[in-house]
């Protein structure tokens, strides 16, 4: 009897593969800040002037400072993963307010242990983990879509939306806040196109460049996405859910025993 044949599958990364390469990125930047930069090399204990004492008569604390900064570079590259993960999750999904509960509740989650592995305590209001920026990506992506037809009125409320997405980003000191919003503010725009839209969420994340040199890295994340295969792929919704906020109390216990 002839075996029927399986169907091939496709080549390239599914979601869950975007998903890890974003939460690989996010971690590397974590531990390059809460472990080498805060815990090895005392940021936020010492002063400017005693840090470059430090890196002058070390070259070990130099090496530290400067894989530190690597590391923050190639953190950025998760932004237009999870941005267009955002994007792409968001024209899927069947009910927008349980996948916006999942959103905030893994910001939620999230914010104690991200405080936690930055050395901000149990609880730093100085700054917000990233996952609130694709909360307020998210609440303008529902604006653009309620807002869908063409028109220079709907145009100008989807600019004003942006604009003041990217504001409170900024106000509540959300970790690359504007950016993610912008960025994903690009990729809706051109979903229409991968192509398009992977150049011009490369050109956005350029432009925020100018408010944080680091970001120079990120269009090298347009290259995870690049191979986006279209399918969603096996994995578990609480594993997705818990993944970053785990990962970070990991990060926090370990710089607990950093040198």
């Amino acid at each position: 009897m002839e075996q029927l044949k399986q169907p091939a599958r496709r080549r390239g990364l599914d979601r869950n593969g975007l998903r890890f390469w974003g939460l690989l990125f996010l971690t590397l930047g974590a531990a390059g800040r809460g472990i080498i930069q805060n815990r090895m090399l005392g940021v936020g204990q010492r002063t400017i002037e005693q840090l470059l004492q430090v890196m002058e008569a070390s070259d070990d604390a130099m090496i530290f400072a400067t894989t530190a900064l690597l590391l923050q570079a190639v953190e950025t590259c998760a932004v237009p993963i999870f941005c267009f993960l955002l994007v792409d999750g968001f024209q899927r999904t069947s009910d927008r307010t349980r996948y916006l509960m999942r959103v905030a509740g893994v910001a939620l989650l999230s914010e104690v242990p991200y405080d936690l592995a930055m050395g901000g305590g149990v609880l730093d209001l100085s700054r917000q983990n990233p996952v609130w920026g694709l909360v307020l990506a998210f609440a303008a992506l529902w604006f653009y879509s309620l807002y869908a037809e063409k028109s220079a009125k709907n145009t100008l409320i989807k600019l004003a939306v942006t604009a003041a997405a990217m504001v409170w980003g900024s106000m509540l000191r959300v970790e690359n806040g504007a950016s993610v919003v912008l960025v994903a503010a690009v990729l809706w725009l051109f979903r229409a196109n991968s192509t398009h839209q992977n150049l011009m969420g490369s050109v956005a994340a350029l432009a925020c460049s100018i408010g944080s040199p680091l970001m120079m890295a990120t269009p090298m994340g347009f290259l995870v996405v690049h191979g986006y295969n279209g399918q969603k792929g096996k994995g578990s919704r609480v594993f997705n859910c818990l993944a970053y906020p785990a990962l970070l109390l990991i990060i926090a216990l370990t710089s607990l025993y950093a040198v």
